[in-house]
């Protein structure tokens, strides 16, 4: 096995840091089929583990080397000192075996992220070090507590961080070519309340970064070789001055760029009844929006408190995004209390009338420390206490208006149908055919020859090994794109690799 690469902070002797990334379980929201075929091996690196190492404090030796199981296979008996572990409640099986493997080799532990958080009396039972919340404050303190020999067995920090004091991630041992697209962080926590959601109990109400950091994140992926950047925010629009100011920068900083990188993000649909935000996001190369649409049924949005989708159509807010080319991946859910069977035949309707190519459905989960969580625990209506992070493969929610078995057939059926080809390419024909006006403001090249090279393998696939109807729906896709408008090209390979992710894990047996 090749040996890790290694990056030294400070002077000898170096005290060695191995980070962990886990790897995930074969999960519907991964999209790994479609990370496949992009010529990839993971969508998104964790962002924490580069953040650990630009909080080392001066003066102090630290060598780090990183690995990310879903890049590469990770050797249990790496020489280190400490092994840092991160991970979020997907990863919680992995967590536990990778703290029990360390451990029982003589490895000292050190435990962070959301899991850690949302468990942490598992966390001190199974780490030397744990570390609760954020880590800007607490990563640098405890490794001058470890150099001087008193190292603390928990660090807690109780209050939401200054993101101005989160520096820019040392991103030396990322390999952009391993990912779809590196991550950049414009801001955490969120404004919405959203009852199933644990984004606000774990990192509280919005904050930002200054846009200057921000730039600087962006210029160091791009400097490192991306080509596309993934903004991590939960809502890219929590603060959207802040998302203005900023979107004004990025376009001038892209617009600059013999390699313009373009981005995606999470954002709030209500991103559409501002054309002026509309118009930048276009303008600054974002492409796919993830946006939890959650549901078309006015009483299921009001039940948990997703207040911000009422009020306006969505098909018409779908229809502003889609003017500008911009690719809406809808998340919805399926289970809410005013759910009947009726719901999968009306998400079906909508979605192939909004021109929605890309959505992906999961059933409610209620995840420890929400609103939800709490309410249903009281009601008796919880199937399990803890919620293992797989929207798609089960729930620990009790419905109301379905059996188990009804939610659990009627969600498996409306995927199905979603993902038949002749329904897939229906969307995406609605998609280009709402598409008014792309931006003008990058120079028009005639071929992208990096951008069709990493997708070899998709082509490779639908041209050689796919089934005659995707083979076929393939080419029909790229032909309308084409037509449309060749800058469109991109955009549709991207559709199509979700597509088969999507497809494929949707028709296992």
């Amino acid at each position: 096995m090749r040996p890790l690469a290694f990056k030294r902070y400070g002077p000898a002797p170096w005290r060695r840091v191995l980070l962990v990334a886990p790897r995930h379980p074969d999960n519907f929201w991964c999209l790994e089929g479609m990370v496949e075929l992009m010529g990839a091996r993971a969508l998104v690196p964790n962002p924490a583990l580069p953040t650990l190492m630009a909080l080392t404090p001066a003066g102090l030796g630290v060598e780090y080397r990183l690995q990310d199981e879903n890049v590469g296979p990770l050797d249990l008996d790496t020489p280190c000192d400490l092994v840092a572990v991160t991970g979020n409640t997907l990863h919680g099986p992995r967590v536990v075996e990778l703290c029990r493997a360390f451990r029982a080799r003589g490895v000292p532990v050190a435990l962070g992220g959301t899991w850690a958080s949302v468990h942490p009396e598992r966390g001190r039972e199974l780490a030397d070090h744990l570390f609760l919340g954020e880590a800007e404050l607490t990563w640098p303190r405890f490794l001058a507590d470890w150099a001087a020999g008193r190292a603390r067995a928990v660090y807690a920090q109780e209050e939401p961080v200054d993101l101005a004091l989160s520096p820019v991630p040392d991103l030396s041992l990322q390999d952009p070519r391993h990912y779809v697209s590196l991550g950049v962080q414009t801001s955490r926590g969120c404004n919405h309340h959203c009852d199933f959601c644990d984004v606000v109990p774990l990192f509280g109400r919005h904050r930002v970064k200054p846009i200057e950091h921000v730039l600087r994140e962006v210029r160091a992926a791009h400097a490192l070789g991306a080509r596309s950047v993934f903004v991590t925010d939960d809502n890219f629009i929590g603060h959207r001055e802040h998302a203005r100011a900023l979107l004004a920068e990025l376009i001038a900083w892209n617009t600059r760029q013999t390699r313009p990188l373009s981005f995606s993000t999470q954002i709030a649909l209500e991103v559409a009844d501002d054309e002026d935000l509309v118009q930048k996001l276009a303008d600054a190369r974002l492409s796919v929006l993830f946006m939890g649409l959650e549901s078309v049924r006015a009483a299921s949005l009001a039940e948990v408190r997703k207040g911000h989708n009422l009020g306006r159509d969505p098909r018409e807010r779908l229809q502003r995004l889609n003017r500008h080319g911009l690719v809406p991946f809808l998340g919805l859910i399926v289970g809410f209390d005013h759910d009947d069977a009726g719901v999968f035949d009306e998400l079906y309707a909508f979605l192939q009338a909004a021109a929605a190519p890309a959505a992906g459905v999961s059933l409610l989960a209620a995840p420890t420390g929400t609103p939800l969580h709490a309410r249903l625990k009281a009601e008796g209506r919880l199937l399990a206490d803890e919620f293992a992070g797989e929207w798609h493969h089960g729930t620990n929610v009790l419905p109301k208006l379905m059996s188990p078995a009804e939610l659990a057939a009627g969600h498996a059926q409306l995927l199905h149908r979603l993902y038949a080809p002749e329904a897939f390419e229906a969307r995406f024909a609605a998609w280009l055919g709402q598409i008014e006006e792309l931006t003008d403001r990058y120079p028009r090249k005639k071929t992208d020859w990096p951008m069709l090279l990493r997708s070899g393998r998709l082509f490779g696939y639908f041209l050689t090994r796919a089934p005659a109807d995707e083979r076929a729906l393939f080419l029909r896709c790229l032909k309308l794109a084409w037509r449309k408008d060749k800058r469109l090209i991109k955009r549709a390979v991207t559709l199509l690799a979700q597509y088969h992710h999507f497809h494929a894990f949707t028709h296992r047996g």
